[in-house]
């Protein structure tokens, strides 16, 4: 009953949204433009991270650089249900093109069929929907951040010891593909052994929740990485609480104030930034290119843009130039 609550009233509130609601109403935020511009979409897994939020940034930035109307238009919290909801009131917008990143891409396949009947480009950002109708993707390539993220952690904990997982949810196609490139990353270290794997739900409380109970088991971890955004913030608490910061090391996804504040803290030791605010420029930017029909791109394109580790000796320097 909860996820078709939430559905329910994601459709009433991007009915009010579409039809000009302003950039701080809830469901989202929209550009400024007028109605006649092209109207461009970008989908969210949700709204509640710091990551969503510099990804809308960028996008905005990059629709008042080439004066069209871009939307950001998601579920509060990772829910499927909730933003398949909203894809159904986007297409009966008839918008210029459409950026998803799907919380679970099977849900997302018909909707993206029916805007491909209809003329709309479908473009996969930030998460990928293999088997789709999409024209292709832009983002990480997860696989090889998972293996940074993994080589990151095995520097720290100098190669051995028990280290353990917090991923958001298994069922993401993106941070599956992380998952694989850090055990990828991890095989390749005889001393290191991976005793726990925990989904968060994308929930720093729970993320926190698994890290600790996993502390508890594993009194000598000698480590964490996390997967998806909310599972380092939520490592980090579980340190910061149990007075391991330091002791053990971590790693984890997304330069955002969490994970920002635990490596001023002293409880982060890797962040891997993707990038966001670039990302959601560039596919805006593709996005315009297929509606005018000039793109030099083919369909099933693969963009990767790439992702910087960033440690405590060059988190200053990377905040200088993050945008």
């Amino acid at each position: 009953m909860r996820k078709i609550t939430l559905a329910t009233a994601a459709v009433a509130i991007i009915g009010l949204t579409l039809t000009g609601c302003s950039a701080g109403s809830p469901g989202g935020s929209a550009s400024s433009g007028s109605s006649s511009k092209p109207v461009y979409v970008f989908l969210p897994k949700s709204l509640n991270n710091p990551y969503w939020v510099d990804a809308r940034k960028g996008m905005e930035a990059q629709a008042k650089k080439m004066g069209v109307t871009a939307k950001f238009l998601g579920p509060d919290n990772d829910d499927a249900a909730a933003q398949v909801a909203i894809f159904d009131s986007i297409l009966a917008t008839n918008p210029a093109g459409i950026a998803i990143s799907p919380n679970d891409p099977a849900s997302v396949l018909d909707d993206i069929s029916k805007a491909t009947a209809a003329g709309i480009p479908v473009i996969a950002w930030d998460g990928p929907v293999p088997n789709s109708e999409v024209l292709g993707y832009i983002g990480t390539n997860n696989v090889a951040a998972g293996e940074q993220a993994g080589e990151a952690l095995a520097k720290s904990t100098g190669g051995k010891g028990k280290v353990a997982v917090i991923i958001g949810s298994l069922s993401a196609v993106n941070l599956k593909q992380r998952l694989d490139g850090v055990k990828k990353a991890l095989a390749k270290h005889s001393g290191i052994t991976v005793v726990a794997t925990q989904e968060s739900n994308e929930s720093i409380a729970t993320a926190q929740s698994a890290a600790e109970t996993i502390l508890q088991a594993n009194p000598d971890l000698a480590g964490f990485v996390g997967i998806g955004g909310s599972d380092l913030p939520g490592i980090a608490g579980a340190l910061k609480s149990g007075n391991k910061c330091g002791t053990v090391k971590s790693v984890g996804f997304d330069v955002v104030p969490q994970g920002i504040d635990g490596m001023k803290g002293g409880c982060v030791d890797a962040l891997i930034s993707q990038k966001p605010y670039g990302m959601t420029a560039q596919a805006l930017s593709i996005l315009a290119d297929f509606h005018a029909k000039s793109s030099k791109l083919k369909k099933g394109f693969n963009v990767d843009t790439g992702v910087v580790t960033v440690t405590p000796s060059t988190l200053d320097e990377f905040l200088k130039t993050a945008h």
